[in-house]
């Protein structure tokens, strides 16, 4: 049996949450260990997944891509007053922190840091914009995971997908190279960043792995802008399970309006 899905932003973030959610190491982490989950508008739906808390996903940001026409305002910053502060889980504890250094020299192989990316690469790399002039969050994380062998997962969207390598991408960028004049928000760089990439399509793997799903395209008018669509084959007790789970989805995922002001 086949089926056909569309999801918009928001529905795809949940979607991606709720598959990392049921992986073998972050049920592990959840029960033995610590899980750093760094502030964007998708790892805070994972956030709300692993804890079973709603909150208001919109203040766990830093950076973020809005729209504001009479500005030209597209890329720019929550204001940090209004941030949440980022979380650990710590054997499931919730725990709110104030040094992402000093955090994470607690951290030991087997526990997990979460870390949301704003691009995709045809190299299979994911990227995160850096405004800040030392790296931001990114820079903070990297030497601790990579110096000690801490597992880095990436949620990222496959709308986030870009024809170019991250890699390269990155040597000509910078935030110092772009005329602020000259510029829709906030000057860039970008970091790649070595982990494992989870999009929808693993998602879809974790959750339902008895189903074959393909990304078959992209976009839409008005509410449907930006959407994802699926398609679906399998046996059809299967489809017709997975279909009726992710029209549950749908109908109760509120649309993520984020805060601009």
């Amino acid at each position: 049996m086949r089926a056909l899905i569309v999801l918009t932003h928001s529905e795809c973030k949940r979607l991606i949450a709720r598959g990392l959610k049921e992986l073998p190491e972050i049920q592990y982490a959840l029960e033995n260990g610590r899980i750093f989950v760094s502030r964007g508008s998708t790892t805070a739906y994972v956030l709300e997944e692993l804890t079973g808390e709603p909150f208001e996903k919109k203040y766990y940001i830093a950076g973020q891509m809005t729209g504001d026409k009479q500005n030209l305002y597209r890329y720019g910053s929550l204001k940090g007053e209004k941030r949440l502060k980022e979380v650990v889980l710590e054997k499931g504890v919730k725990r709110e922190i104030d040094s992402i250094h000093e955090e994470l020299k607690k951290f030991e192989p087997g526990d997990i840091i979460f870390k949301g990316g704003n691009t995709l690469g045809s190299d299979g790399i994911a990227g995160v914009y850096m405004a800040h002039p030392e790296g931001g969050t990114i820079g903070a994380i990297l030497p601790h995971a990579l110096a000690r062998g801490i597992s880095i997962i990436i949620p990222i969207s496959l709308s986030r997908t870009i024809d170019d390598s991250v890699w390269e991408l990155s040597q000509i960028l910078g935030n110092q190279t772009i005329d602020p004049e000259y510029c829709m928000g906030l000057p860039i760089g970008i970091m790649p960043i070595p982990g494992e990439i989870f999009t929808e399509l693993e998602a879809f793997d974790v959750l339902y792995p008895d189903l074959t799903v393909y990304n078959i395209g992209s976009g839409g008018v008005g509410d449907g802008e930006g959407s994802l669509h699926f398609f679906l084959e399998g046996d059809e007790t299967d489809v017709k399970s997975a279909y009726a789970e992710i029209v549950e989805l749908v109908k109760n995922e509120e649309t993520y309006i984020p805060d601009t002001e």
